[in-house]
């Protein structure tokens, strides 16, 4: 684990915090130079189903903000991506456990420089016109990329890096190995 000046807040202030959450190498395997085209390949991270039921009790509220240009590509369709984000759903209420309070994705191509796509701001404002009370200040980017670290630094909020190989960075508050260990992290 590696800090940088922030503090992760106790567990009972949590509730006052919203967690946004890349998806791709956090919460699914990641596929190199690929995508999770269909639902079949998308396989979760282990131990990522009962993360995000932890990570949906403790917070406030749970978004998940995913890049998705394999849409835009045109590899794959909106209805691929709605029915392995569907897969996602019907995993988490299989075990009774609750679903994200919001999931936006960005399905433009990384050239296009789309207010949306990460590292752009697009989607956490989207967010905050669902759910006016978020607070940025109070808000954790949990991620394993450097534009999900550029995106919770243009709004100031804490940075959460989960390890993917494909990446070489370091300006996170936090890294871990799998987003079972962020959640250990929290209750100590």
């Amino acid at each position: 684990m590696s800090e940088h000046n922030k503090f992760l807040p106790n567990i009972n202030d949590c509730r006052q915090y919203t967690l946004f959450i890349d998806r791709d190498g956090v919460i699914n395997q990641p596929i190199i130079d690929d995508y999770a085209k269909v639902a079949s390949e998308f396989i979760f991270c282990e131990g990522a189903i009962d993360a995000l039921s932890r990570l949906k009790t403790i917070f406030k509220r749970l978004v998940l903000v995913t890049n998705q240009q394999g849409v835009g590509k045109q590899v794959m369709t909106s209805q691929d991506l709605e029915n392995v984000h569907l897969k996602m759903y019907d995993s988490l209420r299989f075990k009774n456990y609750s679903y994200f309070d919001l999931v936006l994705y960005a399905p433009y191509l990384n050239e296009d420089r789309h207010t949306w796509r990460k590292p752009s701001t697009g989607m956490l404002l989207k967010a905050k016109e669902y759910y006016p009370d978020i607070d940025f200040s109070k808000s954790i980017m949990v991620g394993d990329s450097p534009s999900d670290m550029a995106l919770a630094d243009q709004l100031n909020m804490m940075k959460v890096r989960i390890l993917n190989d494909q990446f070489e960075f370091d300006n996170q508050h936090y890294t871990y190995a799998a987003l079972g260990d962020f959640v250990t992290a929290l209750s100590k």
